[in-house]
């Protein structure tokens, strides 16, 4: 029995020899979503790579205010976004300029071309679309509640921008690309949705059953909904205390006599 077992642990290690000498083992895949290389002796990379996921952060604030808000002009954004990626896949395809060759932070060719930026991209549609809708629609906000807003989604844009060029993911030309290319689509969306609106295509598209069976509302451009739920809860908190209180005084008043 003693003898037996060297002889199988042998077998079992030939065989496992033959099986990776005829099937190599793949080198483990990278999860580009949030995947940022970035020179860690360098404490701005490490501030500069948080600062990149920007895009990525957003598409989870997207999901999350669709399915909490239900509110149609977020999904109208959301879309947007999309088709904006989309864009940004087909022009890197059809200019494919490379990434920057310098910097340290190692092989560039695995994440495909760099023009234009699809991070500067993002960005540029969405405080683009963002800023047109807070001047032009939600009349809603005071004039210097839309200027701050303004001033930190453009910042942000920038910030994030230029965090691709410190960590050397592209050149200034493919961000400043990018940028431009934001911009355009942005404003060219908010100018199909606002004539979506004013056809009437909108209110068809919110009356179909599948926007019905979900609660899709469209209240964003008129109302806040942060402050008319903090009025319900103060109208509602005050409508508790106020009985609760009138409760107490019976009871003692019962107990007095």
């Amino acid at each position: 029995m003693a003898s037996i077992i060297p002889t199988v642990t042998t077998a079992c290690t030939t065989v496992q020899t033959v099986i990776d000498n005829l099937c190599p083992p793949l080198p483990p895949a990278s999860l580009r979503f949030t995947h940022v290389h970035y020179d860690d002796a360098d404490p701005w990379a490490h501030i500069m790579a948080w600062i990149s996921l920007a895009p990525q952060t957003l598409c989870i604030v997207y999901l999350t205010l669709i399915f909490s808000r239900r509110e149609i002009e977020t999904i109208i954004l959301f879309v947007g976004q999309l088709a904006s990626e989309v864009a940004n896949h087909i022009l890197k395809r059809i200019l494919r300029e490379e990434r920057p060759k310098y910097g340290t932070m190692g092989d560039r060719d695995s994440l495909g071309f760099g023009l234009p930026s699809a991070h500067a991209q993002f960005m540029a549609f969405y405080s683009t679309y963002l800023c047109l809708w807070m001047f032009l629609r939600a009349h809603h906000f005071s004039a210097r509640k839309r200027s701050y807003r303004a001033i930190g989604l453009m910042s942000l844009t920038l910030i994030v921008s230029y965090s691709r060029v410190y960590l050397f993911y592209h050149t200034w030309k493919q961000v400043l690309l990018g940028l431009f290319v934001g911009t355009i689509t942005g404003s060219g969306w908010f100018v199909i949705c606002v004539a979506v609106r004013e056809l009437g295509i909108l209110d068809n598209i919110l009356d179909s059953a599948p926007f019905r069976w979900f609660y899709v509302k469209d209240t964003s451009h008129y109302r806040s909904f942060v402050r008319d739920e903090y009025a319900q809860w103060s109208v509602g908190r005050i409508t508790y205390l106020t009985y609760f209180s009138s409760q107490r005084y019976y009871v003692l008043e019962r107990k007095l006599r």
